[in-house]
């Protein structure tokens, strides 16, 4: 049997594979990563498809709730895929995708061009740009709040350093209330009150006594005053 020169290279690398290392590939981490992606994808296939049967129910009281309810899940995923992206940012970076002998380039030009792409389709690069101007915005206003907070605290340890609480009076109203003039207002607004009282007890109870509690619990039960 005679084999050419193509046949023979390609007998010879089906006999003798050629020797890949793996061990600089990150595959946990890039499988943890895989299985985030996946988590929301179908997520995401949930969710459409719940707001498609709302979309058709009279009634959306019970599927509603399943959205907020898949909603909630699909916002937990997303943290928890950002956590890992984050994490892993410098080691994504530095990786580079490259395909095996045994990855069929013909039949998937367009996956390998994908995974071989090295910079962000435009779309994406748009809305990356907004979110990072959208978050240097926000990092502003967060470091101006909290300069703000600081100066506040500061303001009210230095006003509560300049009184001492005691009561429910300042130091001038107590010192008035020592004179003939504040007895006697003190007085007026002690009687004052007492006729208030008074009043609202005729209005409450058309001037009688109220019962007393025991008095209550025993009618309660027995049914006799």
């Amino acid at each position: 049997m005679t084999l050419t020169l193509p046949d023979a290279a390609a007998a010879l690398t089906t006999r003798n594979p050629p020797n890949v290392d793996f061990s600089q590939i990150p595959i946990s981490t890039l499988e943890n990563i895989r299985n985030r992606l996946n988590q929301v994808h179908l997520t995401l296939r949930k969710l459409l498809d719940s707001v498609n049967i709302y979309n058709k129910l009279p009634n959306k009281g019970r599927q509603y709730m399943v959205i907020q309810n898949q909603l909630q899940v699909l916002i937990t995923q997303f943290h928890s895929l950002a956590a890992q992206l984050d994490s892993n940012s410098e080691l994504l970076r530095d990786t580079n995708v490259y395909p095996l002998p045994a990855f069929p380039t013909s039949q998937q030009e367009g996956l390998l061009t994908t995974l071989l792409r090295k910079k962000p389709l435009p779309e994406v690069d748009e809305w990356i740009e907004s979110a990072l101007t959208e978050k240097e915005d926000k990092s502003n206003d967060v470091q101006t709040d909290d300069l703000f907070a600081q100066w506040c605290m500061m303001k009210i340890q230095e006003l509560k350093d300049e009184f001492q609480f005691y009561g429910f009076h300042t130091v001038q109203e107590l010192e008035r209330m020592e004179t003939p003039e504040g007895k006697e207002e003190l007085r007026k607004k002690k009687e004052e009150e007492l006729q208030e009282q008074e009043l609202e007890r005729k209005i409450s109870s058309n001037g009688k006594q109220a019962m007393h509690p025991n008095k209550v619990l025993k009618f309660m039960c027995s049914g006799q005053l």
